[in-house]
Parts: C-alpha cells; sequence; structure tokens
C-alpha cells in the first residue's frame, strides 16, 4: 500500500479494529526478564490476543473474507507442528499453546454438541423454568454433530489436497 494511499485512509477517517501491536513482527522475542509476574501477565496478554484474532477469523471465514481451504484439520495440524518442532523447543510450545486456545474458542461456540450448547441449555431452563424438550436437545445435538463433522471432513480433505496436491 503506497503512502498515498495510507493518507487518503486517514483522510476517510478510517482506523483498524485492532491495534497494530497485535501484528508483531515474526521474529520478535519477547522476554520478563526472569520476573515471573510480567511473565505470567505477558502470557495472559499473548493468549488473549489469540482468543481475540481466531473469534476474527471465525467472523471472517462467515463473512467470507477468508476461505474455507485456509483451515487445518487434525492431518494439517501434525504436518505444520513437525515444520514448527523442527525450529526449536520453545516455537513448539507456542504452537501447541496456539492449538489449545482455539479449541478452547470452539468449545465455547454456541453449538449443541460442545460446552457453549451446553450452557445455551442451561441458560434456557433458567428463564423458562425448564429444560427444553430431549427432542429438541437430541435434534440439535444431531445438528452440531453434523457441522462438526461437516468440519472435520472439510479440513481433511483440505490437507490431504495440500500434502499429495
Amino acid at each position: 500500500m503506497s503512502s498515498e494511499q495510507v493518507g487518503e485512509l486517514h483522510a476517510l477517517g478510517w482506523t483498524a479494529p485492532l491495534p497494530g501491536s497485535w501484528f508483531e513482527p515474526l521474529q520478535t522475542t519477547l522476554t520478563a526478564n526472569g520476573n515471573p509476574i510480567v511473565a505470567v501477565s505477558m502470557g495472559f496478554r499473548q493468549t488473549w490476543k489469540m482468543v481475540v484474532l481466531t473469534y476474527l477469523t471465525i467472523d471472517r471465514l462467515i463473512g467470507g473474507s477468508v476461505s474455507v481451504k485456509q483451515l487445518h484439520g487434525p492431518v494439517g495440524i501434525v504436518h505444520i507442528g513437525t515444520r514448527v518442532a523442527d525450529r526449536g523447543f520453545m516455537y513448539l510450545v507456542f504452537f501447541l499453546a496456539m492449538i489449545s486456545v482455539n479449541l478452547a474458542v470452539l468449545n465455547f461456540l454456541p453449538l449443541p454438541i460442545v460446552d457453549g450448547g451446553l450452557f445455551l441449555f442451561l441458560l434456557y431452563e433458567k428463564i423458562f423454568k425448564r429444560p427444553p424438550s430431549i427432542a429438541f436437545q437430541n435434534a440439535a445435538t444431531l445438528v452440531g454433530l453434523a457441522l462438526i463433522g461437516t468440519l472435520f471432513v472439510v479440513t481433511f480433505y483440505n490437507d490431504m489436497m495440500r500434502l499429495t496436491g
């Protein structure tokens, strides 16, 4: 992007939805200089960034600005994990933390098959003073299972196409 285009964006009053500091260069090294309190604080900050960026990616998937072809499933995760592990132990630890955060975010989505869906059922029960019918819970769970299953099949297909093609 040229400086002229940047100037035009600033003239329109456009600002990025996320702070620029979230997009640090790949080779940035963070250090707490041996201070455990600073280290814990940095860990919380980095985890929060990953959570927000994961939700942002889901939003972009729904909006269509991120392609489903860019998703990786278990095969792709293992493949990338082996490449990351070659860079060193700390890179692998960071990669595993990123996987953990992504799984936590997916677990909190309001799909009946994961904890976010169970929370919705409990919220419904709190509001209406009775649980949803068993038939509704079963149907919602099947829909959630179908969504997760479809996601698994699509990501598995993408992974195999990347590895073989």
